[in-house]
């Protein structure tokens, strides 16, 4: 669904490389932060809002599921009214 491969989870647990050396990006709390670290922080972001997004996918598919549900039952309820009357 929607090229995503089903069974993979960016949510695994990852730990930083601390070998090298440390790059600082300017954060909005003026503080520095390594990239290792806003790339976490970017992923841990990315992960949470594609959640959420899954989660109105699901409602959505449900509410629609429940829609066509309605609208064969009326369809039945149509059709054999139309046979009671001929």
């Amino acid at each position: 669904m929607l090229g995503r491969r089903r069974g993979s989870s960016s949510s695994k647990s990852r730990e930083p490389n601390t070998t090298g050396t440390a790059v600082a990006v300017a954060a909005e709390n003026s503080q520095g932060v390594t990239i290792s670290q806003f790339i976490m922080q970017l992923d841990e972001s990315a992960t949470k809002r594609l959640h959420r997004m899954n989660e109105r996918l699901r409602l959505l598919e449900q509410q629609m599921e429940t829609l066509e549900t309605d609208v064969a039952k009326a369809r039945s309820h149509s059709a054999s009214l139309e046979g009671c009357t001929e």
